[in-house]
């Protein structure tokens, strides 16, 4: 009976398959069979726990799809069912939450939790919850990231904002800067030009006593001058308003991010507690039998 345990035919030594609707054993090698009756079910268990061990999952499931057909209700069999379609060799990969993918929703859960005893519904359910709060907690740390991108595009907003500030603060000095990196003769010729040229006007209105028209030239480039810091001053008044709803905003998001990261630590504590909660129903599984 030891070499039935294993799941092999005691003839050829080939994996047995289970066909559910003729309730046998069948050996696809050499077309050997054997009755139900011939299987204890808990020597079909002992199948399943083996497979599931070695994570052969389909045969695994087969052994709990046989057990099913007999008795509907069988925990370790909708639980097992559970293992299989989530290639898990035991409940403790619930731990690792980077390694559950599992649903709420999924057939063998929803078909453990309408077909279990009363006595098991609430451990099925408690897993049902576990991975609901999983999702919530995902769902959480996607909400997270996305709101960190935002923040980090409303300060890259912010500094472009400042930037101009202080591009605007200093415009006579990026001009004077944008001089002195000039060429020198072409820096040479531009003073010459802008020393000539004031020298002539002055020695012409002085030559002609035209007072006037040096005033005239004064008052125009005192306007000049004013129109320019009047609008430097305006420029600066505008773009320092527009810093107050970015900076606004990056609070917003910065309050935000840290309410829903708080939000995600708390759901994933909330899961750990279920699943030592599950873990703590869940029975300890037995050990199948040595091979010999």
């Amino acid at each position: 009976m030891t070499s039935v345990k294993s799941n092999l035919c005691p003839t050829c030594g080939g994996v047995l398959r289970i066909d559910l609707d003729k309730q046998i054993y069948l050996c696809p090698f050499c077309g050997i069979s054997y009755d139900y009756e011939y299987f204890r079910e808990d020597n079909v268990k002992d199948v399943a726990s083996r497979s599931i061990a070695r994570s052969e999952y389909g045969a695994a499931k087969d052994a709990y799809d046989f057990i099913l057909a007999k008795d509907p209700h069988d925990f370790d069999a909708l639980r097992g069912l559970f293992l299989c379609e989530n290639k898990w060799k035991n409940m403790q990969t619930m731990l690792r939450d980077n390694e559950v993918h599992a649903k709420s929703d999924e057939p063998s859960l929803i078909n453990a939790v309408e077909n279990c005893l009363p006595g098991d519904k609430a451990y099925f359910e408690k897993i049902r919850e576990a991975l609901d709060e999983l999702s919530h907690y995902r769902d959480l740390k996607r909400e997270c990231k996305d709101l960190d991108r935002k923040k980090d595009s409303a300060v890259d907003a912010l500094n472009q904002i400042k930037d101009e500030y202080y591009i605007n603060s200093r415009k006579f000095m990026a001009v004077i800067d944008e001089f002195s990196e000039m060429d020198k003769t072409y820096r040479d010729a531009i003073l010459v030009v802008a020393i000539t040229i004031p020298l002539l006007i002055f020695t012409v209105a002085i030559t002609s006593k035209a007072w006037w028209f040096l005033i005239l030239i004064a008052a125009l480039i005192a306007a000049a001058i004013v129109a320019y810091n009047v609008k430097k001053s305006v420029t600066a008044k505008h773009i320092l308003a527009s810093m107050k709803p970015a900076g606004n905003k990056i609070k917003e998001l910065t309050d935000l991010y840290n309410e829903k990261c708080n939000e995600a630590e708390q759901s994933h504590r909330n899961y750990g507690t279920l699943v030592q909660e599950i873990l703590k129903m869940d029975p300890a599984p037995s050990e199948p039998a040595d091979q010999s």
